[in-house]
C-alpha cells in the first residue's frame, strides 16, 4: 500500500475562460457535476475518501453521502488541505453502483470582485482555481476506484455561485453531454499537507417558517422575523423562461429594505468603493432564478446568506409555497447553558448566542459581507466562546490556521487565511498586534480550558519565534502598530485614534510577555522563562513611567486605558477602579471601551464586586446600547453601536456572554485552571432578577449553579465535580447563614442560605 495520503490525481471540468480581467466569472461560471461506477461483489466495509478545492457534495446510488453543508474547510490551500472519509457500505449494493460528486466554487474560485474596493480575492488568496477533488473508494480497505479520466463531467444548472454574493439556477437547462474530466497531478507537496477533517462539520440547523409573507406590486416580501444564516428554500408553481430574483436583507427602516448592512464588501454602500470589471454595482446577496414550466424547488447549496427579509420579483405569492429559512452553520456543541426569570436578559443572551453561530462555518467569520477569519475579533470572544461552545478541535485549526500563515520574521497575518488586510501591521503579510495576540492567546486560553499540553509542546516554537519578532521592534514604533480599541463609540470616523491607543499598544506588548511566560512556565523553558520576566519587568516599568499621571491613573483616562491596566496590574487598584467608575458616571452609564475594552470591563468590574454598573449598561435603554440595537426585532446584534457603515448580523460585542456565566451564574475559570480544575464562584445577585440557572460541561465535569429569592433570602445551590477545585467569594453585602454539603456520583453538592 502506498505511503500517500491519496492515489490517483486531481480531477476538474475544463477550464472556463472568464474573459478579461475575469469580468466573465459574474456571467459564465457553471458548477461541474462529475460520475462514475464501480462493481461491489461483497458488501463489508465500503469507505469513501474525498479531498476537495472547492465545496462539494456527493451522491451514491442517488443517496446523499453524509448531511454536510459547504463542504471543505476553508484555510490556506496552499500549505493545507482536509480531507472526508465516510463508510457508505448503507448506501451501496451488489453489483454496479453509481457514485456523483458536484462541486460548488467556495473559496476556492472566489469571484474578482474588489472587497473594500481594493482586495480582490482571485489575486490575494495564496491559492484559488477551478474546483476539483481527488476520491478514493476502498471495499474492505482494497482500493477499487479512484479519481482519474474515465470520470466523466457535465454542467449542472447552477450557471453561477459565489459564496458571498449567491447562486442562479436555470431550471429549463437539459444535461450537456458528459465528456471526460480534466486530469491535475497531484503533486507531493498536496500529499504531504493533507490532514484528515477534524473540526465539527457545518450542518444546517434551525429551519424557520416566515412571519409574514406580502404581495408588493410585482414582487413578495418574506419576513422570517429572525436574522438568519444560512439558506433559502422554496418551491415554485412557475411558467416557462420566468425570471426570478431573491435579493437578501438584514434589516428594513421605515417600511425600506435596507442592502447596505450586508453588501459584499462595501461594494454598493459607499459611492467610491467599485467592486471592479463585470462587478455589481451593488453587491447585493442574490440567487436567480429561470423556471421551467410547472413545479420547481430551489434552495441553496453553495453559498449562504445573511437576512431576515427575502424580496422576491417578478412573482405572486399564490405560486409560493414550502418557503423555509434554514440556519447552517458549523456544528458547535453547546457547553454553557443559563437561564433566567428576567424576560430582556433572556432576549439578549439568546440574540448574542445566535450572532455567535450565524457567523462560523470552518473559520470565526466576522459578518457576511466579508466572511473572514480576524484574530482580533477572535482574542475580543474567545472568553465568551468558550464558556458556550466546546471549542477544543475548532480552536486547534484556528491556531493552525494562523500559524500557516506566520511570515519569515515570526509575524502572524490579521486574517487567516491572510487575504492581504494588514491594517497597522508590524510588516508585510502580518497584522497590528492586538490582532496578533492570537496566537499566544488561543493557546492559553485552550490550555487553561482544556489542559492539552501537547497543543502548546506542538505550536509553542512558533509563539515563542512571534515574540522574539516583536521585541526586536523598538517598544514605541511596536506599540503604534496598533489599531487600538477598535470599535469604541469615542471614535466617529473609521481613522481616528481609538481611545489611549498608545497605552493600550503598550499593554499589548506586555500581554504578549505574559502569555508567553505563562507557556514557557508550563512546559517549563527556564532560560525563556528568565529572559521573559527580565524584559516584562522592564516594560512594566517604562509604562508606569511613561503613561502614569500624578492621580495615580494611566494614560488618558479612558474607559479602554483604565480597564486595560487594571487587569494587567499596573497601579494602585484603588485608585484605577476608583477613577474607571468616576469615568463610567461621567459617561452616564454607556461604556465607551472598544471590542477589546469590553470584556475586560466585564472582568474587572465582576471581580471588584461592581456588576450592578455591567446591569445598568445592558440594560440601559439609550440610543446607545443593547436595548436599541435589539429594538428593531431582528433578534441579532449589529456591528458598532453608532456607524452609518455597520453590519447588522455581527457578534463583535456578545463578549458580554461572559459576564452571564461568571456573574449571574457566577462560574469563573481561574487564570491557574488547567483544564476547568480551578474556579471561582462569585454570583452577582442581579436585583431586578429572581432566578437563575447555569450550567457548564467541561472536560472535567459540569458545573451547576442556582440561586433564587425566597422572601428576603437567597438560596444558592452548587453541584461541583470532586477533581475541581473551587473558591467561594461571596460580596461583603451579604452574609452566609448556613450551608449544607454532601458528595453524589462525584459531585460535590452544596446549598446555602444567605441574607443582604
Amino acid at each position: 500500500m502506498s505511503n500517500k495520503e491519496f492515489i490517483g490525481n486531481w480531477i476538474q471540468a475544463p477550464q472556463m475562460d472568464y474573459g478579461p480581467d475575469n469580468r466573465n466569472y459574474y456571467l459564465q461560471n457553471p458548477n461541474p457535476i462529475f460520475t462514475q461506477t464501480f462493481e461491489i461483489t461483497d458488501l463489508n466495509n465500503i469507505k469513501l475518501k474525498i479531498a476537495a478545492l472547492g465545496y462539494y457534495i456527493v451522491h451514491v446510488n442517488g443517496n446523499r453521502v453524509g448531511n454536510f453543508e459547504l463542504n471543505n474547510d476553508w484555510t490556506d490551500f496552499s500549505k493545507r488541505i482536509y480531507y472526508d472519509e465516510y463508510n457508505i457500505t448503507d448506501l451501496t449494493k451488489n453489483g454496479k453502483n453509481e457514485i456523483e460528486v458536484e462541486l460548488g466554487n467556495g473559496m476556492y474560485n472566489p469571484s474578482p470582485l474588489n472587497l473594500f474596493g481594493k482586495y480582490n480575492l482571485r489575486q490575494r488568496l495564496s491559492r484559488i482555481g477551478e474546483p476539483k477533488f481527488i476520491l478514493n473508494l476502498f471495499d474492505n480497505e482494497e482500493l477499487i476506484q479512484f479519481s482519474n479520466t474515465e470520470w466523466m463531467v457535465h454542467q449542472g444548472i447552477i450557471t453561477m455561485n459565489n459564496l458571498y454574493l449567491g447562486e442562479h439556477v436555470n431550471f429549463t437547462q437539459s444535461k450537456v453531454s458528459d465528456n471526460p474530466a480534466i486530469e491535475v497531478p497531484i503533486d507531493e507537496k498536496d500529499q504531504k499537507n493533507m490532514r484528515a477533517s477534524f473540526i465539527p462539520k457545518v450542518k444546517k440547523a434551525k429551519i424557520v417558517a416566515p412571519l409574514q409573507v406580502s404581495q408588493v406590486g410585482n414582487d413578495v416580501l418574506i419576513d422570517f422575523g429572525e436574522t438568519i444564516s444560512g439558506f433559502m428554500k422554496l418551491t415554485i408553481n412557475g411558467h416557462q423562461n420566468q425570471n426570478i430574483s431573491l435579493k437578501y436583507s438584514e434589516t428594513m427602516e421605515n417600511g425600506k429594505l435596507l442592502f447596505n448592512t450586508s453588501y459584499v464588501g462595501n461594494i454598493g454602500e459607499i459611492s467610491e468603493i467599485t467592486g471592479g470589471p463585470g462587478a455589481p454595482k451593488k453587491a447585493i446577496q442574490e440567487d436567480r432564478i429561470i423556471c421551467h414550466e410547472g413545479i420547481q424547488t430551489f434552495e441553496n447549496k453553495f453559498s449562504y446568506h445573511s437576512f431576515r427579509y427575502v424580496l422576491v420579483s417578478n412573482i405572486n405569492k399564490h405560486t409560493l409555497s414550502e418557503i423555509k429559512g434554514t440556519y447552517v452553520h458549523t456544528d458547535l456543541e453547546r457547553v454553557g447553558t443559563i437561564s433566567t426569570d428576567n424576560n430582556y436578559l433572556n432576549q439578549l443572551f439568546v440574540a448574542g448566542m445566535r450572532t455567535k453561530l450565524n457567523n462560523v462555518h470552518s473559520v470565526f467569520e466576522d459578518c457576511a459581507r466579508e466572511r473572514l477569519q480576524y484574530g482580533g475579533d477572535i482574542v475580543a470572544l474567545a472568553n465568551s466562546n468558550l464558556y458556550s461552545f466546546d471549542l477544543k478541535k475548532f480552536y486547534e485549526k484556528t491556531i493552525s490556521d494562523f500559524v500557516l500563515e506566520q511570515t519569515e520574521n515570526g509575524g502572524i497575518p490579521e486574517t487567516a487565511p491572510y487575504m492581504g488586510i494588514q491594517t497597522n501591521g508590524t510588516g508585510q503579510g502580518e497584522g497590528p498586534i492586538l490582532w496578533q495576540l492570537v496566537l499566544p492567546y488561543l493557546l492559553w486560553k485552550h490550555y487553561q480550558f482544556y489542559g492539552d499540553k501537547a497543543l502548546l509542546n506542538k505550536y509553542y516554537d512558533a509563539a515563542k519565534k512571534q515574540y522574539d519578532y516583536l521585541q526586536s521592534i523598538p517598544v514605541d514604533q511596536l506599540a503604534n502598530n496598533c489599531i487600538g480599541d477598535h470599535g469604541s463609540i469615542l471614535v466617529k470616523n473609521f481613522y481616528d485614534k481609538t481611545p489611549d491607543k498608545l497605552l493600550i499598544g503598550y499593554c499589548t506588548i506586555l500581554s504578549f510577555s505574559i502569555l508567553i511566560e505563562r507557556l514557557a512556565t508550563v512546559l517549563n523553558k527556564i532560560t525563556d522563562i528568565n529572559e521573559i520576566d527580565v524584559e516584562k519587568k522592564q516594560l512594566i516599568k517604562t509604562i508606569k513611567t511613561k503613561f502614569t499621571n500624578e492621580d495615580g491613573t494611566l494614560g488618558q483616562g479612558t474607559q479602554s486605558g483604565l480597564a486595560f491596566a487594571l487587569l494587567l496590574n499596573l497601579g494602585d487598584k484603588k485608585k484605577l477602579l476608583s477613577a474607571l467608575i468616576k469615568q463610567i458616571k461621567k459617561d452616564k452609564g454607556l461604556f465607551t471601551a472598544g471590542i477589546f475594552g469590553m470584556p475586560i470591563l466585564y472582568r474587572v468590574l465582576h471581580e471588584n464586586n461592581c456588576d450592578r454598573i455591567v446591569s445598568n449598561w445592558l440594560t440601559q435603554k439609550s440610543e446607545i446600547g443593547f436595548y436599541n440595537m435589539l429594538n428593531n426585532g431582528n433578534q441579532v446584534l449589529s456591528e458598532p453601536f453608532r456607524s452609518k457603515h455597520s453590519s447588522a448580523n455581527h457578534a463583535m460585542f456578545s463578549s458580554y456572554i461572559q459576564w452571564y456565566y461568571e456573574a449571574l451564574g457566577g462560574i469563573q475559570i481561574s487564570d491557574s485552571s488547567v483544564g476547568c480544575s480551578d474556579i471561582s464562584i462569585r454570583p452577582y445577585f442581579d436585583t431586578e432578577t429572581n432566578h437563575v440557572d447555569c450550567q457548564l460541561k467541561t472536560i472535567s465535569g459540569i458545573i451547576q449553579t442556582k440561586w433564587q429569592r425566597v422572601d428576603q433570602q437567597i438560596e444558592l445551590q452548587l453541584q461541583i465535580p470532586k477533581n475541581i477545585t473551587y473558591h467561594l467569594n461571596i460580596s461583603d453585602k451579604y452574609h452566609i447563614e448556613s450551608q449544607t454539603k454532601h458528595i453524589e456520583d462525584n459531585n460535590i453538592l452544596i446549598k446555602y442560605l444567605i441574607t443582604q
